[in-house]
């Protein structure tokens, strides 16, 4: 495997590997794959979105399981490192969210959009992208910096890839949403090196997605312009959402459940 062939120093180059890989894969490649197939079996996306969509995504991750297997092979994990009693209630929380929302009109939509949203990105940007570059950062030394250093490098990384989103948004728009999404990974990324286990920042990203879908249904192409007070917002956002992230990774560092399994793996 090509993790396996290049040496430490040059092992960096496999992360935007992986992400142009998926892009290309993802965005350019498959989208011909379902036109031919589609053209077949005379199925209309335009008319069937949302079922095209959950194709999409679906086959988005298996692309993603296949490029990291080939590519970096970075273990995702999923088990919890021990059974904590918070972790249980952050979870029963988000399900018991979601139950009292049943019934809402845009139930159905949020609670497929959260799914389809989580999972392919918090394996690709958590899951493989994150623990890869902790791996690398923390190989020779743990040091509380470098584990930050790889939070906010894997942040932006997954912020930076919302910019595909410019085929259906203005440039502004986009980059609100990036800088949202980088602050929010800041999150989604603290919460996995806590807890140690990849189903805690998919649950957090779900409820997220699900809450706003549920609030503002699906959202469409959007052209506005950005004004000022949206900047400052975006602007409060980043400064509360990494200071809640630095907040949990810096709280017992020792704690900090996925170095350990990084180091053993």
């Amino acid at each position: 495997m090509l993790n396996q062939r290049i040496k430490d120093n040059w092992k960096w180059i496999l992360i935007p590997i992986i992400v142009i890989a998926e892009l290309l894969i993802d965005d350019y490649v498959m989208p011909h794959v379902y036109k031919i197939i589609f053209h077949l079996i005379s199925f209309n996306p335009v008319v069937h979105f949302y079922t095209y969509l959950n194709i999409y995504k679906i086959v988005s991750i298996i692309v993603i399981c296949l490029l990291n297997y080939f590519i970096i092979r970075q273990k995702i994990f999923v088990k919890p490192s021990e059974t904590k009693v918070g972790w249980l209630v952050f979870l029963v929380v988000c399900f018991t969210i979601v139950l009292l929302c049943f019934g809402h009109k845009h139930f159905w939509i949020a609670l497929d959009v959260g799914a389809i949203a989580a999972l392919p990105e918090e394996l690709m940007f958590r899951g493989i992208i994150l623990a890869f570059v902790l791996k690398l950062m923390t190989n020779k030394s743990t040091e509380q910096w470098r584990v930050i250093l790889s939070l906010i490098i894997s942040a932006l990384i997954f912020g930076g890839f919302h910019y595909i989103n410019l085929t259906s948004q203005s440039f502004g728009f986009t980059s609100l949403q990036v800088i949202n999404a980088a602050a929010l990974g800041m999150i989604l990324g603290a919460v996995y090196i806590k807890s140690g286990t990849i189903v805690v920042p998919m649950a957090l990203h779900f409820i997220y997605d699900f809450l706003v879908t549920v609030v503002k249904g699906m959202s469409a192409t959007n052209y506005v312009s950005v004004q000022f007070n949206q900047w400052i917002g975006i602007s409060l956002y980043v400064v509360i959402y990494s200071a809640i992230a630095l907040s949990i990774i810096n709280h017992n560092p020792a704690d900090n459940k996925i170095l350990p399994k990084l180091k053993n793996f």
